[in-house]
C-alpha cells in the first residue's frame, strides 16, 4: 500500500480517514481497516510529501499574483450600471459571448451578466445544492464559483460577480499545446468535482472548455461557469462525457501514454467514484505515480 491516502472504501467509495493508531474508518459507512506496522509508516510518509505538496501549492495561490502579466497590461474599466443607477466598475481583460449570456475576466473577478434573470437564479440556486463531505480533505470548495454579489442591470441583464484569484486564467488558452503530464493534473480536479457532483446526486451537461480555469503554475482547475446546466444525476453521465470531449480538445505536445488515451475514448462508469478510480490507475501505470513537482512556465 505505497498510496494510502487515496485508498477508498470498498462499500460506498469514499476516502478512508486513518487514525493516528493506524486505523483506517469510513465515515460514511463505518468500515474499518487496521494497518500493518509497514503500511502505516507508509502511509505517514506518503502523508508528509501531500503535505509539502500542499505548502507549495498554497504558497503559490497566495503569492503568486498576475504570473503571466497578463491581467496587468490588458484591462480596460467596464461599468456595470444596476437598475437602480449605481455603477460597479472594474477592469476587465477578456469578453466572451455565450449562449445566452457574455463573460467578463478581470484580474480578481469573473461577472456573468445572463440575458435572463430566471437562468441567473438556477446558476446561484445549484451551486447551493452541491453537498459537501465530511472528509473532503482536498477542500473543493475553493474550485466552484463563489458569488459576492448579483444584481439587474440597468438594460434587464442581469450579472452574477464571482471572486477570482490573479493567478487563474481561463484553459481555452492553453488549448494549443499542454503537456500529458499538465492534462493529466486537470483531468484529476475534473475528475474530484465529478465526485462531488456525485455525492450531491446532480450530472452537469453542456460542459465546455470556456467553464475551466486554471493555474498554469500548480495546474489546479477551476470550473466557474456552466452552473446553470445542472441536472438530476441520471444513468448517463453527462459531465464524464463531457469532461472526456473537452480534455480530447487539447491538443499535446508529446505522445501520451496509451492508458490515458483509452481512458479518453472509453465510456464513463457507472458512478463518478469508479470513474476516479479507473482514472487513478492511469495515473499510476502510465504516469508512474503521483508525481508532484514545481513547474516552470515553460513546462506549461
Amino acid at each position: 500500500m505505497s498510496k494510502l491516502l487515496n485508498i477508498r472504501c470498498d462499500n460506498c467509495g469514499s476516502e478512508y480517514r486513518v487514525s493516528s493508531r493506524g486505523e483506517m474508518n469510513c465515515r460514511f459507512c463505518g468500515s474499518k481497516v487496521y494497518l500493518s506496522d509497514s503500511d502505516f509508516k507508509g502511509f505517514l510518509k506518503t502523508r508528509d510529501e501531500m503535505l509539502q505538496k500542499d505548502k507549495y501549492n498554497n504558497d503559490a495561490v497566495n503569492s503568486d499574483g498576475d504570473i503571466l502579466g497578463f491581467y496587468s497590461s490588458g484591462s480596460s474599466i467596464k461599468n456595470f450600471v444596476q437598475k437602480n443607477g449605481r455603477v460597479i466598475d472594474k477592469y476587465i481583460s477578456a469578453i466572451y459571448d455565450r449562449p445566452g449570456r457574455t463573460v467578463y475576466i478581470g484580474k480578481d473577478v469573473v461577472v456573468i451578466v445572463f440575458d435572463s434573470k430566471d437562468v441567473a437564479d438556477i446558476f446561484i440556486s445549484n451551486l447551493g445544492k452541491i453537498r459537501y463531505p465530511s472528509a473532503d480533505i482536498k477542500g473543493l470548495n475553493k474550485y466552484i464559483p463563489h458569488v459576492y454579489f448579483a444584481g439587474e442591470l440597468e438594460d434587464g441583464t442581469f450579472a452574477v460577480f464571482l471572486d477570482k484569484a490573479e493567478n487563474i486564467y481561463p484553459l481555452e488558452w492553453f488549448s494549443e499545446g499542454l503537456k500529458p503530464q499538465t492534462t493529466a493534473w486537470i483531468i484529476s480536479r475534473f475528475e474530484n468535482i465529478g465526485c462531488l457532483l456525485e455525492f450531491s446526486e446532480i450530472d452537469m451537461q453542456d460542459l465546455s472548455i470556456e467553464d475551466a480555469f486554471i493555474n498554469p503554475k500548480t495546474h489546479e482547475m477551476f470550473l466557474l461557469d456552466n452552473w446553470h446546466n445542472i441536472i438530476p444525476a441520471g444513468r448517463e453521465k453527462k459531465y464524464l462525457k463531457g469532461m472526456r470531449e473537452l480534455i480530447k480538445g487539447i491538443h499535446c505536445t508529446s505522445a501520451p501514454p496509451k492508458l490515458y488515451e483509452e481512458f479518453l475514448n472509453s465510456e464513463p462508469a457507472s458512478n463518478a467514484y469508479e470513474d476516479f478510480e479507473r482514472w487513478d490507475n492511469v495515473i499510476m501505470n502510465g504516469f508512474s505515480g503521483h508525481n508532484f513537482h514545481k513547474f516552470d512556465l515553460l513546462d506549461i
